[in-house]
């Protein structure tokens, strides 16, 4: 029996480090994690599928088969950098895993073996289900004789480059857990894992672009295809099956290979003493945010509640805000993804021209707003919100106003801070001066509008995903990237040569904010209540008939 015990506590830990790769804070009370698994693995297979039902039709040959390669191969490495993100925290087991499991009579040797065999199931799993159907139909496309090595051929490329991401990843993490210590990796922890969120989302917009450029930088700039591994996978698919013959993508090829090797090796000499290190270091480990404020922060907290946030409740909502959204790794992951996006936006307007350079602020700015209005109504932790609705006796306002404050203090200005230099470099001070106040004036009305009716405290309300209307939000984004970008940089346009007019724009503007919130007043009413809960579907339906 003792013999038997070994086999049995393993698969034991496999078991039970693989589903913790699963247990993830749902969006609200109903979530089910084994449905969010399923929908989560049809959602990723189901691009490749149809990409592939778009492109057979087509022909390609020479470097229009590499653009298509390419599309597919940086789709498996962007989604695979996906998961490793998410899982971020994932990776090394967390405190509560080393408090149940360091009492027991295991050696850590077994629990890392058992860890990393986890860690490859996961991995192979979603390797194989985001590349499925592209494999399976991929001869659709690419139709020259040899079956055999053409699917070989397709498969290698994405799979080397899907585990190339996960394992370039994985060592980030297994980097910093060796270097860093204490508060400063869980800073440095976050801030990557935020950044490398929004870096992919902007990386999966515009793989079409850099699909369409690789001919040119090969031809022109060969160079720059050194600077993303994509371009690597896209010249090691090259060299298993030629379309082009061309010598600077063989080259690539030879370099993913060095590329993969370099992301493997570092992963396996920083995971193994970044395990050890972390599983002496994580049950010593202070509480996240038990560390207090620094001076900085506190200086400019009392700036703001002397200044902007004198009602009480104010300033508790305007906290409430910040500290969710900076410890709360969901909403921080799901307001990267709008980021990523902005700056996937913002790259396609600079190389639009000048008019791409009037209508970057207010793409940004629609962007931001929509993201955090969308944020909000993702709860945190629904069990807190007792203590608002407790408070509630005062009225609604102080809550909704404390809101806006914080869109404004801490999201629209800081973006036209970033701006700024920009439009400095690039217009003349006054010019500049009145771009930044034109943007600011329209990210303001545009709150205003998108919060019309809005009656939550943000991050307390539960949410019914099945609630959200696709068609109409769908109408609202391609109203924003469109009409609202094209049609107020068309305008800002005609009133940076007519200084009157532009000052009658921003003092019609300041109106309009008024006019939308008095406005705002009246559409909730003087009895108006927060909302703590999405109204459900009843549970029995009328047909709304009444008997006379």
């Amino acid at each position: 029996m003792e013999n038997e015990r070994p086999v049995r506590i393993f698969p034991a830990l496999v078991r039970h480090f693989f589903g913790r790769f699963f247990d993830k804070e749902s969006l609200s009370p109903q979530g089910e994690p084994e449905a969010g698994v399923i929908q989560t693995l049809g959602i990723l297979a189901a691009p490749e599928a149809f990409f592939v039902l778009l492109f057979r039709p087509l022909t390609f040959t020479g470097w229009n088969l590499v653009a298509v390669r390419y599309l597919f191969i940086s789709f498996s490495m962007i989604v695979m950098g996906f998961i490793m993100v998410f899982e971020w925290d994932a990776l090394f087991p967390d405190k509560r895993d080393y408090q149940v499991l360091t009492p027991q009579p295991l050696r850590l040797s077994t629990i890392f073996l058992a860890k990393t065999a986890a860690l490859s199931l996961f991995l192979g799993m979603f390797l194989v289900d985001v590349n499925f159907f592209g494999v399976l139909f991929w001869p659709g496309i690419d139709a020259r004789p040899g079956l055999i090595s053409n699917l070989t051929s397709h498969l290698l490329s994405v799979a080397a480059g899907g585990l190339f991401s996960a394992l370039a990843l994985a060592s980030v993490q297994g980097v910093l857990v060796t270097l860093l210590r204490g508060n400063l990796y869980r800073r440095v922890s976050v801030f990557l894992q935020t950044l490398l969120m929004a870096v992919l989302v902007m990386l999966l917009f515009l793989s079409p672009l850099a699909a369409g450029r690789m001919q040119w930088m090969a031809a022109h700039h060969p160079e720059y295809l050194y600077y993303f591994p994509g371009f690597w996978f896209a010249g090691f698919y090259e060299s298993l099956r030629p379309a082009t013959h061309n010598a600077v993508l063989r080259d690539l090829g030879a370099f993913a290979w060095r590329g993969l090797g370099c992301a493997a090796l570092v992963f396996l000499v920083t995971y193994l003493p970044g395990y050890r290190g972390h599983s002496r270091r994580i049950l010593e480990a202070p509480a996240p945010g038990t560390a207090g404020p620094g001076c900085l922060r506190v200086w400019c907290g009392a700036i703001l509640q002397r200044m902007l946030l004198r009602h009480p409740v104010e300033w508790a909502v305007f906290r409430f805000i910040t500290q969710t959204i900076t410890r709360s790794m969901k909403h921080r992951l799901f307001l990267a993804t709008y980021g990523g996006f902005g700056a996937a936006m913002a790259v396609m307007a600079l190389a639009s021209g000048r008019s791409g350079i009037f209508e970057l602020p207010l793409t940004l700015s629609f962007i931001l707003v929509s993201g955090l209005r969308a944020a909000f109504n993702f709860p945190s932790e629904l069990a807190a919100n007792w203590g608002f609705q407790l408070t509630e006796t005062g009225g609604i306002w102080p809550y909704l106003a404390a809101t806006r404050k914080w869109i404004v203090v801490c999201a629209v200005l800081p973006l036209f801070v970033l701006l700024a230099p920009m439009e400095l470099a690039r217009f003349h001070w006054p010019a500049a001066m009145f771009h930044l106040a034109y943007g600011i004036s329209l990210s303001v009305i545009l709150m205003e509008v998108m919060f019309l009716g809005f009656r939550k405290v943000p991050f307390t309300c539960a949410h019914f995903p099945g609630k959200v209307n696709l068609v109409f939000l769908g109408v609202i984004y391609v109203f924003g990237f469109t009409t609202y970008s094209g049609t107020m940089a068309s305008l800002e346009a005609w009133l940076q040569v007519r200084p009157a007019a532009a000052l009658a724009f921003l003092v019609a503007a300041a109106a309009g904010w008024a006019a939308l919130s008095i406005y705002g007043r009246r559409v909730l009413g003087p009895k108006a209540v927060l909302d703590y809960e999405d109204p459900a579907d009843p549970v029995v339906r009328t047909l709304g008939i009444a008997v006379r």
